[in-house]
Parts: structure tokens; sequence; C-alpha cells
């Protein structure tokens, strides 16, 4: 959700990685967590969305090295549809985010896999890419 403002996110079942909180919002300033609330304190003015009955929200899994899922490397498919395949395969166990991590390899598969990653977070975010020579490449 790529919200500006304050809104909510209700559940019936909110675990913020310590306790389960029942009927509750998740209040957010943008996309900033600012506060969890019972869902009758939240004021009538707030933008809510409420999830499915019985539904849990809970945080996401952020995967900093993923060098593939769902039957897929990065190294042998260093493509967008790479990039998707893989998160796809993560986000089933609870991956929110995921770094696409490349084996090391040639300077070209590098740039190939830098190339796709960059095009998948610029149309996913529609973010200004950097240019090839202000990106470092390490290997």
């Amino acid at each position: 959700m790529n919200r500006s403002g304050v809104h909510a996110i209700a559940a019936d079942h909110v675990f913020d990685g310590t306790v389960v909180h029942e009927h509750t919002a998740v209040v957010l300033d943008g996309a900033r967590i600012v506060d969890l609330v019972p869902m009758s304190d939240l004021p009538r003015t707030t933008p809510i969305r409420e999830l499915a009955e019985d539904a849990w929200l809970a945080p996401g899994f952020i995967d900093l090295q993923a060098n593939g899922g769902g039957d897929v490397l990065f190294n042998d498919q260093p493509t967008v549809q790479g990039v998707r395949s893989i998160a796809a395969a993560h986000r089933k166990f609870g991956t929110t985010g995921l770094l696409p991590t490349l084996i090391s390899d040639s300077a070209q598969k590098m740039r190939l896999a830098l190339d796709a990653a960059n095009l998948f977070i610029f149309r996913k975010t529609r973010r200004a890419r950097p240019a090839p020579d202000q990106t470092p490449v390490r290997g």
C-alpha cells in the first residue's frame, strides 16, 4: 500500500512479533507504522482497510540473500522474470521483500543481474534507476 497520510489496517488478530492483539488496527502514517490500537479506539475519521474475518496480520520476513526460489536460480535466469519467479516462490513462506543475490560469476553475468534487479525495482516503484556508471558492482 503506497498511501500518504494517516490510515489503518485492521485484523481480528495482529501479531507484533511478541504479542497477539485481538481486533486491532495498525495505524500508519504513510508507510511507517506509528501505533497499534484496539479497533474500537480508532477515530472514525481514519481511513481503514479491514482484512477478512478471522485474518491474521503479522510482520513479514525480508531475505537479504536469495540466490533462487521456485526452481529458478538467479545465476541461471538474471532477468526481471527470474526475480519475479524467485519472489513469488519466497512469498508463499512469508517473505515480503528480498535481495536477489548472484553467486560470484562473470562480469557480464553480474551486469545482467544488476540490470534485472534495477529494472524490477523501477517497475515496482516507478523511481528513477541509477545510471550504470553510478551503480557500484562488486565481484
